[in-house]
Parts: structure tokens; C-alpha cells; sequence
């Protein structure tokens, strides 16, 4: 799914500043916002659109990352007024944004890029000449730079050695300091105080005992983790009005909540820490938080949806009367439920729109990606779509999805595919049996890992599914490793426990291109040239291979790279999707009455891919 916008980026030193990611004319692009006139300045017009902007603390100036289609680029910078750009750093090289952030005044910015299999670390002022901190094989992305300009946090593998790197900016200061993962314990470190100048401090979210809590690392105190500040699935924080506050994002089952909470209220005076009052919930409207951000006046700018209103604006001001604008009625749509289905590890949820009437209808699993994301109580204008053709349509957040703890995302034994494809196969057979769909005609659609999904069970459940649609997927898992993003790679051996190399029988059992000669249903590929997560050439001798078995099939090339920046790039592939199962299931479906659906753009890479 697609948004008109982004939540903006605000200048912390000129609260009448900030940055946002518009669509214009149907393509992502800067655009600098003057909150004292209201006036918008469309800053780029790049054929391709950007998607990643950013503006300097003082407001003096906007950076946008210019990439091709394959993701590759360099940070530009152009006055917030307008005026003669460039490079936002001279002397970085050309490669993948891997992060951008400013010290407190402004005065130093630090980037992240990623070439070739390694990524690297620069620092300098901004349009001056960078200097290289450090590189490091694989993937490293940069979280922030304290306020004082002298030290960086950098995210790895969140249960490796590298969870939390931080390096002085000082090239002489020696080598990096890093807070050490394992196997139980996660980290993920989200940004400094900005209010804490002397000694940095540095706010993480600690996944440990299936449990994600939110905690702060100084020098002279180590890592102090918040007992009182943790929950039973996913959360997102940051620093928020005042010294000690923190806002966070809880996600559970499908559903945002904001809550903000004071690490060391004054109550604590009386007792321990871990006695702090717990955290308050902010009132928001049922439903998705699709971005967020924060003025420096403390009033929160969220993308919101829910699953019957389109992505829109919603600015949310705590502790006053008027908290939150209001986002408008429901539109009650009778057609949307949420299911479910007991298995003996868990119950995995789904979320089902029907056409109007009476069942049973076709049905279309449109699988999210990731793995690590999950499906929500959000718009999905693909889903109107499809259910104004006459299709049911199942959206599942099976094992490995976020949003439902620890276990549930991790504890498969790294069946990687297999356990996911099994929770599909249970929820397909709930339907079929209560008579949403029909058992003919139940197909699957997926984009990137969840269309590497559809074709797994293509060739894996060749008796349930008659229908599979893949864009931009996974169709030969070893091959793709080898070739993907060094990013895609760490991600591939977490799920894996292991290289292809070390544990070939777990990546042969994952590989749709192990059970391709069972397929016998039809077969939709889109896949692009440029593609360098889901690289083209194993999707096409996937296809070669359904060409020697004489399977049915379409193999469309797009432009675009895995994730295009067009949103007439993604309404394409939804038209030729809609195409291909109307031939494969003809005769032609009714089509079910529009209801005054609103459409969208379409965006194929909703549900998360990894960096």
C-alpha cells in the first residue's frame, strides 16, 4: 500500500521548518514545508522520485538521497529556500543509504553508505569534505550522532556482537565499543538524547524473555534496561518532551498504540526506579500508525489508516483538550473480519474481505513480505481491488510476522518457508471449510518474500493452491543469496542459522526451485532487471523451468528495480495480476458493486522488505 505522504521531518533549532516525502504527480519527491506561511516548495523532480529526505537541525538546508533505480546513489543537498545545490559530502562514494544524521547544532552531519559487501562511515560538515570513520564488512546501518558531534551508534545483527556499535567520530580514539548480543538477548539502538549533551546517552529497545523493554546505555552506567516499559510484542521508541520522557509505538495483533512515559518521574525520589508509574497511553483512533514524527512544540504529525479510511495526516497534541483531529466515521464495511485459527503452537491471525453476498467465492492469499513486518488494521487499496473482481481476499500473519512476540516471529526451528506455507495451508482449509472459499479455486498473490512464499507452496501444497502470482520474489533461494544485498544476506543467515554453504539442507528445503516439478497450477513472474534483492536471473530460470515442464505461465518484465518509486509502476502489475487469475479461473467472475470504495496507489513492497 501506497501513501500520499510521509510524516514530516522537522528542523529541531526552527520550529517553523520541516521536510517531507510527497507524492507529486503520482512520484515520490523532497519538498520543504514553511509552517509559518504554509507555503510548500517541491524540491526535487527526479524521474524516478526519492525516497529519502532530511533537513538540517537549523533548517538551513534539505538533503534528499539520489538513487537509481537499483537503490545506489549519493546524498544532495539544496538550500530550504532554494538555490544552487550539490553533494551534501564530498569525497563519499557512491552506494546505499545506510543512514543519515546531524549533531545537535548542525555543524557535523554523519552518513552511512554500503558498496559492494561492505559498509562505511563518513563524517564532516555539511557540503564540506567527509572523512572516513570506519568500514566494516556486511551491513551496518548508522542510528544516530550524539549531540555533541564525537560519537556514533550503529545497528548490526541484532543478536550478534555487532547489535550496537559505537565508534568515535575521532579516527584516533582507537577502535569501536560494542555492547554485545547473543542468542537471547536482542538490541536495536534507536537514538541519543537531545537533551543530554555532556554525556551521551542512548535510548534502545532490549528483546529479551519474549519480552521487548525499552532501555538506556551511558559510558560510566552501562546498559540500564526499564522493567516498567515492556511489552509482549513489537515497540519503536524515542526521546519526547523533556529530559527523561519517551514516547513508544506498541504493535500487537494489527494495531498501533502510542503511550509516553518519564524514565525518572519525580515519584521515584520515594523508591526504587522500577516503581516509576507505568506508561500512558495517548488517545489515537483504532487502527495503524504508518509513520510518525515530532515537532518541537511536542505536537505528534502521524500517517494513519484503518482498513475502511486511506492512509491520511493526523496530528495528535497530548494533554490538551482537543488531543487529536479527528479522523472521520468508519465506514462500517460488513465484508471485513478478523479470524483466528487455533494450531497447537499459537492461533494465527487473519484478516479477510469479502465481496458483497453470500460465499463461497474464490479466494486470494495476499502475502506480506519481510518476514519480519506483518499485515494490519490499515488500507490496502490492492484488497479493493481484488474484492471488487468477485475474490475474497485473506491477508495472514503467519509465523515470522511481527506483532504477536518473540516466539511467534522466532520459534520455527528454522523451517524457513515451510512453517509459514504450513499456516497458510491451516487458514486456507478454516475457509474452505466454513464456506468463504472456494476449495477450486484458492490461489496465492505475494510481493517480494511473500511472493518467494507463493511459489514455495506452488510446488510444496501443489493439491491446495490452483492459482500463484509472484512479484519481484525469491524463486531460487540459494542463488539469490549469492547475489542479493549484504543486508538481505545477514537477514538470510539469521533465518537460516547459516550460509548455503553451511547449511545446505535447510536452504534446499526453502527453495521453491526444489519442488518445481510438482507445480501444476498457473504461474504469474514479475520480475525487473535492476532487481538487486530479488535478482532477476534466478526468476528467470525459475521460469525456464516451468517452460520444460510445461507448466502455464507468465513471465512479465517491469521497470523499476525491486521497489519502484512510480506509482503507475504498481498499479501495472496489480492490472496485470487481475488479468492473469481471470484467465486462469474463467469463466470471468461478477464483479462485486464498487460501495464507493476510494482507490489508491498501489504499492507492491507494503509488508516490510528488509533493508
Amino acid at each position: 500500500m501506497s501513501q500520499a505522504f510521509q510524516s514530516p521531518g522537522f528542523a529541531a533549532l526552527a520550529a517553523d521548518r520541516a521536510v517531507e516525502t510527497r507524492l507529486v504527480e503520482e512520484r515520490w519527491q523532497a519538498v520543504a514545508w514553511d509552517l509559518g506561511t504554509g507555503r510548500r516548495r517541491v524540491v526535487t523532480d527526479r524521474p524516478g522520485g526519492v525516497h529519502l529526505s532530511e533537513i538540517e537541525p537549523d533548517g538551513g538546508a534539505i538533503w534528499w538521497f539520489d538513487a537509481d533505480s537499483t537503490g545506489e546513489g549519493r546524498w544532495r543537498r539544496e538550500p530550504f529556500a532554494g538555490g544552487a545545490g550539490g553533494e551534501a559530502l564530498h569525497g563519499v562514494p557512491a552506494g546505499r543509504a545506510y543512514g543519515v544524521a546531524f549533531d545537535r547544532t548542525g555543524a557535523l552531519a554523519a552518513v552511512a553508505v554500503g558498496v559492494d559487501d561492505a559498509s562505511h562511515c563518513y563524517v564532516g560538515p555539511p557540503a564540506g569534505e567527509a572523512r572516513l570513520i570506519g568500514s566494516a564488512p556486511g551491513y551496518l546501518s548508522l542510528a544516530d550522532l550524539s549531540p555533541d558531534g564525537r560519537l556514533l551508534a550503529l545497528s548490526g545483527q541484532p543478536d550478534g556482537d555487532d547489535a550496537v556499535v559505537l565508534r568515535s567520530t575521532d579516527a584516533r580514539a582507537g577502535g569501536p565499543l560494542r555492547l554485545p548480543g547473543n542468542h537471547r538477548v536482542r538490541l536495536w539502538p534507536i537514538e541519543f538524547n537531545p537533551l543530554a549533551p555532556l554525556e551521551p546517552e542512548l535510548l534502545l529497545v532490549v528483546e529479551e524473555d519474549d519480552r521487548y523493554t525499552v532501555a538506556t546505555w551511558r559510558a560510566g552506567t552501562g546498559l540500564r534496561r526499564h522493567p516498567l516499559l515492556s511489552f509482549d510484542s513489537q515497540i519503536t521508541a524515542g526521546w519526547y518532551q523533556g529530559p527523561r520522557g519517551v514516547l513508544i509505538q506498541h504493535e500487537r495483533a494489527g494495531r498501533s498504540r502510542l503511550l509516553r512515559a518519564e524514565l525518572d518521574p519525580p515519584s521515584t525520589a520515594r523508591g526504587p526506579a522500577d516503581q516509576a508509574p507505568p506508561a500512558r497511553e495517548i488517545s489515537t483512533p483504532g487502527g495503524t500508525i504508518h509513520d510518525l514524527s515530532c515537532a518541537p512544540d511536542g505536537t505528534l504529525h502521524c500517517v494513519w489508516s484503518r482498513e475502511s479510511t486511506p492512509p491520511r495526516p493526523l496530528v495528535l497534541r497530548p494533554g490538551t483538550p482537543d488531543a487529536a483531529d479527528d479522523p472521520g466515521p468508519d465506514d462500517g464495511d460488513a465484508s471485513r473480519t478478523r479470524r483466528w485459527t487455533p494450531r497447537p503452537y499459537g492461533r494465527i491471525h487473519s484478516f479477510v474481505s469479502t465481496p458483497a453476498g453470500d460465499g463461497p467465492w474464490p479466494t486470494l492469499f495476499l502475502v506480506h513480505g519481510g518476514p519480519a513486518t506483518h499485515d494490519r488494521d490499515s488500507y490496502d487499496p490492492r484488497v479493493n481491488v481484488l474484492v471488487e473482481q468477485g475474490y475474497a481476499v485473506v491477508r495472514t500473519n503467519y509465523r515470522g510476522s511481527t506483532g504477536y512476540g518473540a516466539r511467534w516471529q522466532h520459534d520455527y526451528g528454522h523451517r524457513v518457508g515451510l512453517a509459514q506455507i504450513e499456516d497458510l495451508a491451516a487458514v486456507r482449509a478454516e475457509l474452505v471449510a466454513d464456506g468463504t472459499a472456494l476449495a477450486e479455486r484458492t490461489g496465492l498473490c505475494g510481493f517480494s518474500w511473500g511472493g518467494y512464499l507463493a511459489l514455495l507452496a506452488m510446488g510444496a501444497q501443489p493439491e491446495l493452491w490452483s492459482l500463484g502470482m509472484a512479484a519481484q520474489p525469491i524463486a531460487d533461494y540459494p542463488a539469490a543469496y549469492r547475489t542479493t544485498t549484504p543486508a538481505l544476506r545477514e537477514l538470510d543467515r539469521q533465518l537460516f542459522g547459516g550460509t548455503p554453504d553451511e547449511v545446505p539442507e535447510r536452504y534446499r528445503a526453502a527453495d521453491p526451485r526444489s519442488y518445481v516439478h510438482r507445480v501444476r497450477s498457473p504461474v504469474l513472474l514479475v520480475a525487473s532487471r535492476t532487481d538487486e534483492r530479488c535478482p532477476p536471473e534466478q526468476v528467470a530460470r525459475y521460469a525456464a523451468d516451468l517452460r520444460r515442464l510445461a507448466v502455464p505461465h507468465e513471465l512479465l518484465w517491469v521497470d523499476g528495480g525491486h521497489y519502484s518509486r512510480r506509482t503507475a509502476d504498481h498499479r501495472s502489475v496489480l492490472a496485470a495480476m487481475v488479468r492473469f487469475a481471470g484467465h486462469a479461473w474463467s469463466p470471468p467472475l461478477p464483479r462485486a458493486p464498487r460501495g464507493g470504495r476510494p482507490e489508491g496507489p498501489v504499492d507492491p513492497a507494503e509488508g516490510g522488505e528488509q533493508p
